[in-house]
């Protein structure tokens, strides 16, 4: 039986404090109507929103390594071009998506202590590779994530320049990140 566990001791304001302020960056007002004229901004809050779920999974639950296989599926289905245009141009469609990006985070952050490092290593590699590849695409333009093919998409193919670097930028600053933390967990800095 797949099951989770609960923290309760580690439900904190430090624990939450995070997660919530990116939670609160992603979902406001001003964010979600810029969202649907500025595909860079639209991108970047995917991120915001997996890894405030990510935190969020990662301090307060544990679970089974099979939940990681939710939090993958939910990024890969909302960066496939149809959906991605959908979210980015349907209100109720954008509801549903940041909410499954933010607990397929939360499913990912949970089963992570439940992975050998082996298979950690794998995944996050495959990460890189896959944003890099999608970066790439949009750096080049390609017209499916534009309104070039879905008409009803309120970004351009001018917009993916602009898009594909602050992936680039944002998948940088999480490489080093988890470079610097293994490096220190490894010579105890």
């Amino acid at each position: 039986m797949i099951s989770i566990k609960v923290f309760k001791d580690r439900l904190n304001v430090k624990s939450i404090a995070i997660p919530l302020a990116l939670l609160v960056i992603a979902i406001n007002p001003f964010t979600e109507l810029e969202e649907f004229s500025n595909e860079w901004l639209y991108m970047a809050m995917h991120y915001v929103l997996f890894i405030a779920g990510f935190i969020l999974g990662y301090k307060i639950f544990k679970g089974s390594g099979l939940f990681i296989l939710l939090g993958i599926a939910s990024a890969v289905f909302w960066h496939t071009p149809l959906f991605f245009n959908l979210g980015g141009a349907v209100l109720w469609i954008r509801i549903i998506e940041d909410s499954s990006l933010f607990f397929g985070g939360m499913f990912a952050g949970l089963s992570i202590s439940s992975l050998n490092n082996a298979v950690k290593v794998l995944l996050f590699v495959l990460w890189m590779a896959g944003d890099s590849v999608l970066s790439v695409i949009l750096i080049v333009g390609w017209p499916p994530y534009s309104n070039e093919v879905y008409p009803f998409s309120p970004f351009s193919e001018g917009q993916e320049l602009l898009t594909g670097l602050v992936m680039f930028g944002i998948m940088t600053v999480i490489f080093i990140y988890i470079i610097v933390k293994l490096v220190r967990g490894i010579f105890n800095i």
